[in-house]
C-alpha cells in the first residue's frame, strides 16, 4: 500500500516500537498500521511517556483468512473528524512481530 503524503498534514512518522510522538498538545490526523501478526496494534495514550495516560485511540490490523496468518494493511483518515485530540501528549504503544505503523500528526 502506498504512503500517502498530504500538504494538510505532511509525511508521516514511522512507529516500529513504542514512542512519544508528541510531548505536547497535538492531533492525529490519519494512521497506518501493515501488520506483521494477528496481534499487530497501535494504541495511543494522552500522555508523553509510558507511564500513564488512559488509552485514546486504538488501530488494530485486520486479517482476512479464518487463521489470522495473512497480514494486510490498514489506513484511517480521521480528518473527516477533525482529527483525534490529545491535551497532554501522544505516546503510542506499538505491538506486533513485523509491524510498522504511520501516524500523521500535528
Amino acid at each position: 500500500m502506498a504512503i500517502p503524503s498530504t500538504p494538510l498534514f505532511g509525511n508521516p512518522t514511522i512507529v516500529t516500537a513504542d514512542v512519544a510522538i508528541k510531548a505536547s498538545p497535538g492531533k492525529i490526523w490519519a494512521v497506518q498500521l501493515d501488520g506483521g501478526t494477528d496481534a499487530s496494534s497501535l494504541v495511543f495514550h494522552n500522555d508523553v511517556d509510558s507511564a500513564g495516560g488512559d488509552p485514546v485511540y486504538s488501530v488494530v490490523a485486520p486479517f482476512t483468512d479464518n487463521d489470522a496468518s495473512a497480514q494486510t494493511s490498514i489506513f484511517i483518515d480521521l480528518t473527516p473528524l477533525g482529527g483525534i485530540a490529545f491535551d497532554t501528549g501522544i505516546y503510542c504503544n506499538w505491538t506486533g512481530t513485523a509491524a510498522v505503523g504511520y501516524v500523521w500528526f500535528s
